[in-house]
């Protein structure tokens, strides 16, 4: 809890630093509270203090450059053949390859777009024009 305190409160960003680092550290000796020490750290991520916001990210990859790599062992074809399939069991739901239809996708599936962010560009043609107040309300409407 020290460490959190610093990262929001610590008088240099050297210090922050130190907290983010040993943060790190935490997770590096007990890998059981990863998830626990994220969640706190996300609340410092929204800070509405820039240096915390910058200490809480050094936490972030403080803590997941600590983190044991998972390498789960494959089950071997006996394993996966002893067990009868069963239609209620959770790997069910996942997604198969022999399963996934492309052109299902394509037709009924949700479009993920990019944008290049012009349409958030403010348009000052005519700034000396308009009204201060008016020009206020249209940034207002565009956030």
């Amino acid at each position: 809890d020290r460490l959190f305190i610093l990262l929001d409160t610590g008088t240099t960003p050297v210090t922050r630093k130190a907290a983010a680092q040993q943060l790190g550290e935490v997770v590096k000796l007990h890998p059981h509270e990863l998830n626990n020490l994220l969640s706190k750290v996300l609340v410092y991520l929204r800070s509405t203090n820039w240096d915390t916001r910058i200490a809480a990210g050094q936490a972030v990859e403080a803590i997941v450059k600590n983190v044991p790599e998972w390498n789960p062992t494959p089950r071997s074809k006996q394993e996966q053949g002893s067990e009868s399939p069963n239609e209620d069991s959770p790997s069910t739901d996942r997604l198969r390859f022999d399963r996934f239809d492309i052109c299902r996708l394509l037709k009924h599936g949700a479009s993920l777009l990019g944008s290049a962010g012009a349409e958030f560009e403010v348009q000052d043609d005519k700034s000396g024009e308009i009204d201060p107040k008016e020009r206020i309300a249209r940034q207002r409407k565009l956030l």
